[in-house]
């Protein structure tokens, strides 16, 4: 602990003593940096940072070569002041874990008020059951508490795949549909049991949306597709936008490497190549040179499968 205060007196010290000359030389690991990320193209730098001076005294100095300058939220484009610190490979995977946890908690919170929002609409309307009451199931009143426990999806779930007009027995019957099509050892499922806990909750809940006649077609392989495909499609266009797509030269190839939305994109390919083989329709295509007419057509048949063919305007190939 005294190392690193001694540290931060020093670097105190010749932040006011040296000049911008002197700093690039004393701590030219932390200017190759700073230059780095100012020439980088595709990526913002916030005018506060633009001075060496500045920057160095936001960031500190480089605790050692296997750290490098990290974004803290893996979506920003613009370093500046209180979002990028210095982190390891691990600490740079933990760091990235967590804020995806936190992220999808978000999601889930601002879903949960949505459908609580649409709970209380649909309680409102004259001569509709209130949400989270009873209802007919199996020849018994239950509580719709009762219902989301036989579904396996939470009951605030309820209020988006129990529209006006549905019964807890059609649902049921349904979501034995789904448990046949659940395989808990596909190859493409995420490795990490909550992820993947996570997928089918989200599969169960999709699934009850999808217009009957569809059923079959809506398998889980079908869903981590829809899921899957624009996440890559959006990182491959990142890439191409920083021009490390096809990088030239080991600099550019470290860079993209070390990019999380090649990290993401090289995450999801395999398994999605494996998806594809599953569903013979989409198998002949190829995710290098057919990302975008499978992102268009699988958007389509997501649509269909919940909306009906009648409402698809729009089609591009039968799906």
């Amino acid at each position: 602990m005294a190392t690193e205060e001694d540290g931060k007196a020093v670097l105190a010290v010749d932040l006011r003593d040296l000049s911008t000359q002197e700093l690039h030389r004393k701590y030219s690991a932390e200017a190759s940096t700073h230059r780095n990320i100012l020439i980088g193209r595709g990526t913002g730098v916030a005018p506060q940072w633009r001075e060496f001076k500045t920057f160095l005294a936001e960031v500190g100095t480089k605790p050692s070569t296997d750290h490098s300058l990290v974004l803290l939220n893996r979506y920003e484009r613009t370093y500046g002041p209180g979002r990028a610190r210095w982190m390891t490979a691990e600490e740079q995977a933990a760091h990235e874990a967590e804020f995806d946890r936190l992220r999808a908690e978000k999601q889930r919170e601002e879903q949960l008020l949505l459908h609580k929002t649409a709970a209380t609409k649909r309680a409102s309307t004259p001569g509709a059951p209130s949400f989270g009451q009873w209802t007919p199931m199996a020849g018994k009143q239950v509580a719709y508490t009762d219902v989301a426990k036989k579904l396996a999806i939470p009951v605030a779930a309820l209020s988006k795949t129990m529209p006006a007009g549905t019964s807890a027995d059609e649902l049921v019957k349904r979501s034995g549909v789904v448990n046949e099509l659940i395989n808990e050892n596909a190859t493409w499922l995420p490795p990490d049991p909550a992820r993947k806990a996570g997928f089918f909750e989200a599969y169960r809940i999709w699934h009850l949306q999808v217009q009957p006649q569809f059923g079959r077609a809506a398998t889980p392989t079908f869903l981590f597709l829809y899921i899957a495909l624009p996440v890559m499609k959006q990182c491959r266009d990142e890439l191409m936008d920083l021009d490390l797509w096809n990088p030239l030269g080991q600099r550019a190839m470290a860079a993209r490497d070390s990019h999380v939305s090649w990290k993401k994109y090289t995450e999801f390919m395999p398994r999605a190549q494996v998806a594809l083989m599953e569903i013979p329709i989409y198998a002949t295509y190829s995710l290098l040179s057919d990302l975008d007419a499978l992102c268009e057509r699988i958007t389509v048949a997501e649509k269909r499968f919940r909306e009906g063919p009648q409402k698809v305007i729009h089609t591009h190939r039968a799906a």
